[in-house]
Order: C-alpha cells, then structure tokens, then sequence
C-alpha cells in the first residue's frame, strides 16, 4: 500500500510529492489539514477543547505515527500477516528524518511486523490544530496514558498517592474506552480532586461529508501500530507542557505477552509495551530529537493478579468500571463491557477473583462456568492459556527466562530504563510469570466447573 502525508498543494513543493496527490497516482492521502480533512485529531481538557501549540519536529511525529495508525485499519491482512507499506511524508528537516530511517522502520516492524519503505521531502512547518480557549496547563511532573483500564487507573492511583500531579491521556478508541476513562477519572477526582487534568485525545476518519481525499474503507482489526499514536500523544503532550517523564501503566504480564502456542509467535501476539519495542523507540525518539525524557512502566514486573493482590476496597467500584477486554464493544447489547473469551478478559477475571470481585454476569460468555456453551474458536485462547501456564510451571529457571525473551531479545537494562531498579538477569520477569501461572492453575480448580475442567484437561 503507497500513503503520502498531506501538506497543502503550494506549486513550491517537491513534483514527487504533488505528483502522489493526483486521483491515478495509487497514494492514498492522509490529510489532517483544516478544511477538507479526511482525519481528525482533537483534544480536550476535563470535558472542554483543547488547543496544544507543538514544536515542527513533534509535530511531524504526531502526524507520522497518526498515519501509520490510520492505514493500518485500511489494509487487510493474509494469510502471512506482514503487509508492506510505502509512505511518502513531507518533513520540516528531511536530512534529519532520512538519516535515522532504518531505525523508525525496525522499530515499526517490532510493533507491528509489517514492512515501512520510507520516501522524505521538504515542507514548511504546519500550523496548530485549531484555536481553542483551552491552553495546555504547566507544573505537571508526569503525563500517564489512562486508558480506560484497570491497569492505567492503578498506574494513576499510584502515582498520585505518590504526591504526583499528572495529565492523564486518555486516547479514545471507542465510545466505552472513552466513557470508562472519564469515570475512572471521576473516581479519582473524589481523593486527588486537583493533581490531575484528563486529555482525552480522538484520532479517528473525519466526520466530514466532503472530504478534500476520500479514504478506504476500514478493513483491519489488529490494531497493532495503535501503541505508537497512543504514546505519541503522551510524548508531544510531555514536550508541550515541558514535562520530562510519560508513565505507561502496563502489567509485566501483558507488557511481555509471550506467544502462548507456536500459532502466536512475532506480532500475532501484541508488542504494546514490549520492553524491545520501547527500547527502540525511545532509541529512536532520542536520535531525531523528538523526546529525550523517560518513559516508565510502574508494573513492569507484577502481573494483573498481582496488582490486585490486598487491593484496598475503597478501590472496588473503579475496578469494577474498568475496562480490559480486547473488544469492548462488541457486546453492548448484552448490557457488558467484556466478552469474556479473549486473553485479556481471562486475565482480568482471575486477577479480579483474587480481589474477590469476580462475578460472571459482567461477561457476555461465562467460559469458567460453562466453556461447553460456546464454539472452539473462542475457546482458543482459554486453552491456550492453560497450555501456557503448564509450560512455565515445568520449566527450569533459565527456560522460563528464554520464556520471557520468546518475542525476541532486550538487555536487563531495560528493567532501570522502563521500571524502577537495577537487575543482572531476566529472572524476575521468569519468577512473575511462575507466580501468576501457579495461581491460574490453582483457581480453576475454584472458579471452574467440573465439565470446564474436563474440556481443559485439569
């Protein structure tokens, strides 16, 4: 697929890059420009619009990893899933950007497995996004993604209690992730009611009727490249309000996701805070100057389970609130949020069970309960996860390290430069992953019932 960044039609531009903007040139064109924008990116502070001015090269990357975000859903995966893109971008500093290309390409094939061909040409620098009353406010120590999931809201809590003040982004992916973002941030408000502003930021196909270029129809799912847009906002909000530190609340367990069968390995199992796809991003980050600040995970080496583990109770109904299932809006018209059969539904239950706040009714499949109501297809990744949980169980220390490095290889430096101390091996993560798959397997043995059991071999 051939993408081009839309910079305006001036006679002045590169021919290459004109040249891409005409009906036959096979480019697909991405326009966040006002008037005629085919995508749009808007922001608000605590419910009211927001204007952010960014410097040319923040700017740059927030329409670069805008981009890659918006023709991931217009291309369709095969059968070898890796696609192959070839994008024409105009840039403030084009020297600049073609200089470190191969490390932006590798690190979009980390994240994503596709392929990225690079073409780069010189722009002026772009104008704001629109004039707001809302200005980004200053005296913030840390901007933390908030999602709208237990593990963001926990992140937050966390770092408030700390005495931290925050801007929590939240990106809005759907309409649940949106509204569970603002009551968690409602719930928080009640403890910590002036230490943080909510930016919710919207990155999505304009509602325009007449569009300057039309796009494709959506087509994908995967949804691998949204980790990039999402810390990109983060990072060209860090920069805006001069903050030096983005937070990525994530537990260790998902943070790794390794491939729970030899039908999962690379990116079919996603990189979103994989400690290799962020050791090259902010490699890459620093070389092209975009942010040179930290990015911290505060979970990097505690599981779901483990972050509910003696959960204060005055906590429960933001639990409840939350949101972690993988497609959160399937399943409206069963009054859920969660379908109950994907990874991170599973995960959630046991952690939540552990908080004693499971309840089945909150699922629209009950696959502890009755795993024999619904087809072998989303009984997959149940199975998988026992199969996986087995495998850690019985292996020795160092092949529950090689557990860990399954989605390739990071240095121990990762655990200093991403969480909070210093290591000389991999074994803490290999000691989370036991602790997590013992306690999986001994609950089922409780939330399971027997003909679940059966069909699970346990």
């Amino acid at each position: 697929m051939k993408a081009v960044r839309y910079v305006g039609n001036a006679a002045s531009l590169p021919k290459a890059y004109l040249g891409s903007l005409a009906a036959d040139s096979g480019y697909t064109v991405i326009n966040s420009l006002p008037g005629g924008a085919n995508v749009t990116l808007r922001l608000t502070i605590d419910g009211q619009p927001l204007e952010v001015t960014h410097d040319p090269l923040t700017r740059d990357f927030l329409d670069l990893a805008t981009l890659v975000y918006i023709v991931d859903e217009i291309e369709r995966r095969g059968d070898d899933w890796t696609r192959e893109f070839e994008v024409l971008f105009p840039v403030k500093n084009s020297g600049l950007w073609a200089a470190n290309e191969a490390g932006l390409s590798q690190m979009l094939t980390t994240l994503t497995g596709d392929k990225y061909r690079f073409s780069w040409c010189e722009t002026p620098a772009l104008s704001g996004f629109g004039a707001h009353r809302q200005r980004l406010p200053v005296g913030y120590d840390g901007v933390c993604l908030f999602s709208g999931g237990m593990d963001s809201f926990l992140g937050a809590h966390r770092l408030l209690s700390q005495g931290k003040k925050l801007l929590l982004c939240g990106h809005q992916a759907d309409g649940t992730a949106a509204s569970a973002q603002k009551e968690l941030a409602a719930i928080l408000r009640t403890t910590f009611p002036s230490q943080f502003k909510l930016i919710q930021c919207r990155v999505a196909r304009s509602f325009a009727t007449t569009p300057r270029f039309s796009l494709p129809d959506k087509c994908e799912e995967s949804h691998r490249p949204r980790s990039l847009l999402f810390l990109g906002l983060a990072i060209a909000l860090a920069k805006a309000a001069k903050i030096d530190t983005v937070y990525i609340p994530e537990n260790g367990l998902i943070a790794l996701n390794p491939p729970l069968g030899k039908n999962r390995l690379g990116t079919l199992s996603t990189r979103t805070a994989h400690p290799k796809y962020l050791m090259e991003l902010a490699n890459y980050m620093k070389a092209i100057g975009v942010f040179t600040g930290n990015i911290k995970n505060p979970f990097l080496f505690e599981s779901k389970t483990d972050m509910l583990r003696g959960l204060d109770q005055k906590l429960a109904q933001a639990m409840l609130r939350s949101v972690s299932c993988a497609r959160p809006s399937r399943f409206k018209h069963l009054g859920v949020r969660h379908c109950g059969y994907c990874v991170p539904c599973i995960y959630r239950r046991i952690a939540m069970n552990e908080a004693g706040l499971d309840s089945p009714d909150d699922y629209g499949f009950k696959l502890f309960e009755r795993l024999d109501s619904v087809d072998s297809k989303k009984q997959m990744d149940f199975k998988a996860l026992v199969s996986f949980a087995r495998r850690v169980t019985t292996a020795s220390p160092l092949n529950r390290e090689l557990i860990v490095l399954s989605h390739g290889f990071f240095p121990v430096a990762a655990a200093e430069r991403f969480g909070d101390k210093k290591i000389t091996s991999h074994s803490p993560w290999g000691e989370m992953f036991l602790r997590w798959a013992d306690d999986f397997l001994k609950k089922l043995g409780v939330m399971a019932s027997a003909e679940t059991r059966r069909l699970l071999g346990v």
